[in-house]
């Protein structure tokens, strides 16, 4: 078993957006996740969201994998699962939170 953990400031994703726009949002998200995140009241808690589960997800593949390879997608009920090269990636848990400052995930894989 393996588990992975990360933990970001927001308002770091939210300056890397702004002063890096599509350049940065191209490499580290898929098209459906930022559609996904544009569609909340505050986009970059999504962001920061996302990226930590996608930092923690990594390390639980001991840095074999990058963030283009990874897409986060919500079910219907919310849960976040994981895909990996557009395959869903059976035996990773996720779980992703934030405050209003902070934003964190941790993966586990069995």
């Amino acid at each position: 078993m393996e588990i992975g953990i990360d933990i970001e400031e927001i308002e770091r994703i939210k300056k890397a957006c702004k002063k890096w726009s599509n350049r940065f949002l191209n490499k580290i998200y898929s098209k459906r996740e930022v559609e996904y995140c544009f569609k909340k009241s505050n986009p970059y808690e999504s962001l920061a969201g996302r990226f930590c589960a996608k930092e923690a997800v990594i390390k639980v593949f001991e840095g074999k994998i990058f963030f283009s390879d990874i897409e986060i997608i919500n079910k219907e009920n919310g849960k976040p699962e994981v895909y990996i090269n557009n395959k869903k990636a059976d035996g990773i848990k996720l779980s992703i939170s934030h405050t209003k400052r902070y934003a964190t995930a941790v993966a586990l894989k069995e």
